[in-house]
């Protein structure tokens, strides 16, 4: 039995002192980062291999160079280099993008501590690297017993600031998974904006709409935040994309207390969200063994200028997230289909596929059987039947998983070039122009 990864995200509060160690360690992250990225990209033009253990070697020369550097632990500069080697690593394996510039106005921001640079946890209080020692945390009681409890099996931790201001401490361990018992129930989940969810068991999970119900507050918030002024500071600065010079300004402090404010409504919006995706994804993953799911291509469904602003309020993207740690982690089986397979077009009693359905018809009458079909309820069963047959040929052996058009008559066959267009809507919302 393999041991799986659990996160514990607890608030910290750190003293006046602390606060202004963690800025600095926040900065000198964020430099060290940018650095070691800018002397990658002259070395690949230069014709010069580098290799990670040179990248790491590179924070001697910037100490030397910079001495302000020498203020913050070099485990944490040390770790801030091994996440850029492993940003590279996921581009050359093109599981990710080219790594990007860290910006310093960013509010948001975060720097990693390996197991080396934690101390230890007593009650309450957690301690880091030195200066980080004895700082207050809170979170729930069953966290904090189980940070006192297994705080030798701590792998990494990641310190963030928000936008709003908060210190937030990820703490991840590396425990053996507590596997649920074995039950008989399977479920075939269809994600959508009218409805959050709905099972191939006919239960529907109502999407709760929390961006939305909140949008006239946010728009205040935005517009008292647009009103307050940018400070000149007397300086200027180059702007490349304009070629010239500009004088350079930062915000004031009533547009700080505006940005501050706007951001703790944020985050009070993607808690709440968060929190209805942790206790609906517990429930499915705790009552099902098996739970089939599509494989939805979300960047590319937001490209739909009509749709984007709902279909991320939804958050889709975690929930799916959520039940792959969790299935992993108590023994249960997530099955995702592939995303072209018509499961809303096709007749589960007959599997007849309604090839002209359009995303404003909710029910439809099969041509062939003469069946009354409601459009979500038939896509989860329609789920759930292809993912116990992909479930079903991966225990026999065979080769692929996924449906091949060629081989399977009930995917959908028109071009690819069709079926890849931004602005499609799964496979429903695209237009059979052919």
């Amino acid at each position: 039995m393999g041991s799986v990864y659990k996160a514990i995200e607890v608030q910290i509060y750190p003293s006046r002192d602390q606060e202004i160690l963690i800025s600095k360690t926040l900065g000198c992250c964020r430099f060290v980062y940018n650095k070691c990225l800018e002397y990658r990209q002259i070395s690949y033009q230069n014709g010069v291999s580098v290799s990670p253990t040179d990248t790491v070697n590179r924070i001697t020369e910037l100490k030397g160079e910079f001495m302000f550097l020498k203020e913050v632990n070099s485990k944490v500069l040390q770790q801030s280099v091994r996440d850029l080697n492993t940003a590279f690593s996921n581009f050359f394996k093109k599981k990710s993008n080219y790594p990007k510039f860290k910006s310093r106005k960013d509010y948001r921001c975060s720097c990693r501590f390996s197991n080396q640079a934690f101390i230890g946890v007593n009650g309450n209080r957690i301690s880091l690297i030195t200066g980080l020692k004895d700082m207050l945390f809170r979170c729930s009681r069953r966290d904090e017993k189980f940070l006192n409890r297994h705080q030798n099996e701590v792998v990494s931790l990641t310190l963030t600031r928000t936008c709003s201001g908060k210190y937030l401490l990820s703490i991840r361990f590396n425990v053996e998974p507590c596997y649920l018992p074995e039950t008989d129930n399977v479920i075939g989940l269809d994600l959508g904006i009218k409805d959050f969810a709905v099972d191939s068991n006919g239960n529907r999970y109502p999407n709760m709409h929390f961006k939305r119900d909140e949008e006239k507050v946010l728009k205040r918030l935005h517009r008292r935040l647009d009103r307050k002024v940018m400070v000149p500071t007397g300086k200027t600065v180059f702007r490349k994309k304009w070629n010239k010079e500009i004088p350079e300004t930062r915000p004031s402090k009533n547009r700080n207390k505006a940005r501050i404010r706007l951001a703790k409504k944020e985050e009070q919006i993607a808690n709440r969200r968060k929190n209805q995706l942790q206790q609906l994804s517990s429930m499915i993953v705790r009552d099902n063994q098996v739970i089939v799911v599509e494989d939805l291509n979300t960047k590319g469904m937001i490209r739909n200028h009509k749709l984007s602003k709902h279909i991320q309020d939804c958050g889709w993207g975690m929930f799916v997230n959520m039940l792959e740690y969790k299935c992993a982690k108590y023994g249960r089986t997530l099955v995702k289909i592939n995303r072209f397979y018509p499961s809303s077009k096709r007749c589960n009693c007959c599997g007849n596929i309604y090839r002209n359905l359009k995303l404003s018809e909710r029910e439809w009458v099969c041509t062939s059987c003469g069946s009354i079909i409601d459009r979500d309820y038939n896509a989860a069963l329609n789920i759930l039947e292809e993912g116990m047959r992909i479930l079903k040929e991966q225990q026999i052996g065979l080769s692929s998983p996924e449906s091949k058009p060629a081989e399977n008559p009930t995917v959908d066959d028109r071009r690819l070039r069709v079926l890849r267009s931004s602005g499609s809507l799964k496979q429903e919302n695209n237009v059979n122009r052919l």
